[in-house]
């Protein structure tokens, strides 16, 4: 058996082998790139601006999108207003519900507890249209419980414009 000593002078031999296979190869590949460049023209300064990346590139530049195809994540200005219990997800309420909470029945098990008290704010004034005040049982609130007026459509104005216009030719 090979002592520590014996092992790493066999190592040191190996490492100046090495280095000059590599010293042997650098000289051979150094005389095939000067060969190219004097065949096509190229200096040392076309080298530098190929290499500096001034010409256009097309794609994505690195790092602006994942290549891995997983969509990354929207975040989103509103407060969250549920959350899954089993993987932590959250939704403000707004926009296309997720798969977890998809079709559940009752959305009120997956309301976080500062978002319950918003969810319904029994006891506070509700706000008309106009601006800084209070719906009561005024004139506001009556308007608001009349039916709204019947809307008339497209073809139905037509029709009668078509009636008015022949009775007024005729």
């Amino acid at each position: 058996m090979a002592t520590l000593a014996q092992l790493e002078g066999q190592i040191q031999k190996l490492q100046r082998r090495a280095d000059a296979l590599r010293e042997k190869k650098s000289v051979e590949v150094i005389a095939q790139i000067r060969a190219m460049m004097d065949e096509y023209g190229l200096t040392a300064a076309d080298l530098a601006k190929a290499g500096s990346g001034t010409g256009k590139k097309r794609g994505r530049p690195p790092g602006a999108g994942n290549s891995s195809g997983t969509r990354k994540k929207a975040t989103s200005k509103l407060p969250p207003k549920y959350r899954d219990p089993e993987t932590g997800a959250t939704w403000s309420g707004h926009a296309r519900p997720p798969g977890w909470i998809k079709d559940a029945s009752d959305r009120s098990v997956y309301l976080i507890n500062g978002a319950a008290g918003s969810a319904s704010r029994s006891g506070a004034p509700k706000k008309s249209a106009r601006r800084g005040h209070a719906v009561s049982g005024s004139r506001a609130s009556r308007a608001a419980s009349k039916k709204p007026a019947k809307r008339v459509g497209r073809t139905a104005a037509k029709k009668a414009t078509r009636k008015n216009a022949q009775s007024a030719a005729g």
